[in-house]
C-alpha cells in the first residue's frame, strides 16, 4: 500500500508538471468557458502528443512502477476471502484506467452481457475496453478516482488473522484466516461407469502437486459426519477450488453455487461437448479436448494463482 500511494502523489506531481507545460506554451486553458462547444472541441485535442519527451518520460516510468504494483495486489486479492473475481477484474481495470490517465486518456469497459429471453440463452456480447481522450484536468481526477477505488479494495484485503500471525502460502504471500494453506479441493461428477472422470481427477491431482499444493476429491474425506456437510466445509477452508462440470451434474452447480455464495473463487472446466447451462454461462469455464490440454491450460492458471512456476513434481 505504501508503494501505491508513493506512486500516486508522483503522478499528481507529474499531472503538475504536464499541466504547467501545456498553459506555458499556450497549449492548455485550465478555465474553460461556458460555451457548450468547448466541451466538444477539447474532446479531440490530444495534450498527450503536445507533451516534451522527458515530460512524456516520467509518465513512461509511472507506468511501469503501476505494472510491476499489479504483479503484487493480483496475489492479494485472489487470496482475500471478502474479495471476489468481481473485485480482481475492478482492480485490474483500476489499474489500467491510472495507467491510461497518465497519457490522458479516459478508459472505460463493458462488462459480458447474457443476452437472454425469458430463461434461454441467446448468446454473449462479449467484454470490452474503450479509451478515449481526455484534457489534462480531467485525467487527473480520473486518475485519482481509479487510485481510490483501488484502495478501498485492498484495505478490505486483511490478510491477517486476529493474533496478528500471517499464514504464508509457498512465500508469495499471506493466506486468511480460515483458509487451509496449500490445499484445494476438486468439484466434480464421481461415477464408477465413466473411468474418463477418474483419469481427469488424477490430473488435476498431479499438477496441484508440482505446486507444493494437495488436492482432494470428495471421495478421498474420512469422515463420521453427513457428506455433504464435509463438502461444504471443503468449500469453505480449502485455498483453491477447481470444478470439472462434465456430465452437468445438478450436485456439481449446487457446489459452485455455495462457493460463488461464499465470495470464493472457483476454477472451472469442462470436457469438449459439455454445455455450460444459464447458471454460469457468464463465467469463464475452458473446454479440454483430452488430458494434455487439460494439463496445459491448469498449469499455466495454476502459475498465475500462486505467483511462480511450478516446484516440481
Amino acid at each position: 500500500m505504501e508503494q501505491l500511494t508513493q506512486v500516486y502523489h508522483d503522478a499528481m506531481a507529474y499531472f503538475g508538471h504536464a499541466g504547467d507545460y501545456l498553459k506555458q506554451n499556450g497549449e492548455w486553458k485550465e478555465d474553460k468557458d461556458d460555451s457548450p462547444f468547448s466541451y466538444y472541441s477539447d474532446r479531440y485535442v490530444d495534450y498527450w502528443s503536445k507533451l516534451p519527451t522527458e515530460v512524456q518520460a516520467e509518465a513512461h516510468s509511472l507506468a511501469s512502477r503501476l505494472a510491476g504494483l499489479a504483479q503484487q495486489i493480483a496475489p492479494v486479492i485472489r487470496r482475500s476471502p471478502l474479495l471476489t473475481e468481481v473485485d480482481e477484474r475492478a482492480a485490474g481495470h483500476a489499474l489500467k484506467g491510472m495507467r491510461s490517465a497518465l497519457k490522458f486518456r479516459d478508459f472505460g469497459w463493458r462488462d459480458v452481457e447474457v443476452l437472454h429471453d425469458e430463461g434461454s440463452v441467446l448468446g454473449l456480447q462479449p467484454a470490452h475496453e474503450t479509451t478515449d481522450i481526455s484534457d489534462p484536468d480531467k485525467a487527473k481526477q480520473d486518475y485519482t478516482s481509479w487510485f481510490n477505488g483501488l484502495v478501498d479494495r485492498l484495505e478490505l484485503a486483511d490478510l491477517k488473522p486476529p493474533e496478528g500471525k500471517e499464514l504464508l502460502v509457498g512465500g508469495t504471500g499471506a493466506v486468511a484466516a480460515g483458509i487451509r494453506p496449500d490445499t484445494a479441493f476438486i468439484l466434480m461428477w464421481i461415477s464408477p461407469e465413466h473411468p474418463e472422470l477418474e483419469d481427469a481427477c488424477n490430473k488435476i491431482k498431479e499438477c496441484f502437486k508440482r505446486f507444493g499444493i494437495k488436492a482432494l476429491r470428495a471421495d478421498d474425506i474420512e469422515h463420521e459426519d453427513i457428506i455433504t456437510q464435509r463438502i461444504l466445509d471443503e468449500i469453505k477452508t480449502a485455498e483453491f477450488l477447481i470444478a470439472d462440470i462434465t456430465g452437468e451434474r445438478p450436485s456439481v452447480y449446487y457446489e459452485i453455487g455455495y462457493a460463488h455464495a461464499l465470495s470464493r473463487r472457483v476454477t472451472m472446466y469442462r470436457r469438449a461437448g459439455t454445455k455450460i447451462h444459464f447458471d454460469i454461462a457468464a463465467y469463464n469455464c475452458p473446454e479440454y479436448k483430452n488430458l494434455t490440454s487439460l494439463e496445459d491450460m491448469l498449469m499455466k492458471r495454476l502459475e498465475a494463482l500462486t505467483g511462480g512456476p511450478a516446484k516440481g513434481v
